[in-house]
């Protein structure tokens, strides 16, 4: 049996087509297809990378359900237990600064070229990786993002009830 999209593929999750699948796609974590889980190696809490198109090149998602590599990307294991998904995204921005800045669609992101790249993160006295600085670290930023958007959306019902008012 051959690999044949259109019957092997989704692109709506269903009980057949559950295990997201990644590619060459810019926005929804990557995701553009869904496979039959029987039919793809997967993995859980990873980073997958865009390897290839012409805007994607070199972004990088967060993987932290079940997920197997369409085509065009790749998925990256931490070898270090990693237990939460804000260490997880931590790590993808890093990488994803590097790549963004060294590949495009002429180089593309591939794994042979990624994987010499070196990336540095944060790390414990001892030199091990710093896993509850880097979770704090995206929780912080997000509480951030949370309050800005909380005075952004205050000052625009605001300026609706003056609007109203006037």
């Amino acid at each position: 049996d051959f690999f044949d999209k259109r019957k092997d593929t989704s692109t709506v999750p269903d009980e057949e087509f559950c295990i997201p699948l990644v590619n060459a796609k810019l926005g929804n974590n990557g995701i553009m297809f869904y496979g039959r889980e029987s039919d793809w190696n997967t993995q859980t809490m990873c980073i997958d990378v865009i390897q290839n198109g012409a805007v994607a090149t070199g972004t990088v998602y967060v993987q932290p359900q079940p997920v197997g590599a369409l085509w065009d990307a790749y998925l990256i294991k931490p070898v270090a237990e990693v237990k939460s998904a804000e260490v997880l995204l931590y790590m993808a921005k890093c990488i994803e600064k590097l790549t963004k800045e060294q590949f495009s669609y002429d180089k593309k992101a591939t794994w042979e070229r990624v994987k010499l790249c070196e990336i540095r993160l944060p790390a414990t006295s001892s030199g091990k990786p710093d896993f509850d600085y880097m979770e704090r670290y995206i929780r912080a930023i997000e509480k951030l993002t949370i309050a800005g958007v909380v005075k952004f959306r205050d000052k625009e019902i605001a300026a609706a009830r003056q609007a109203v008012n006037a």
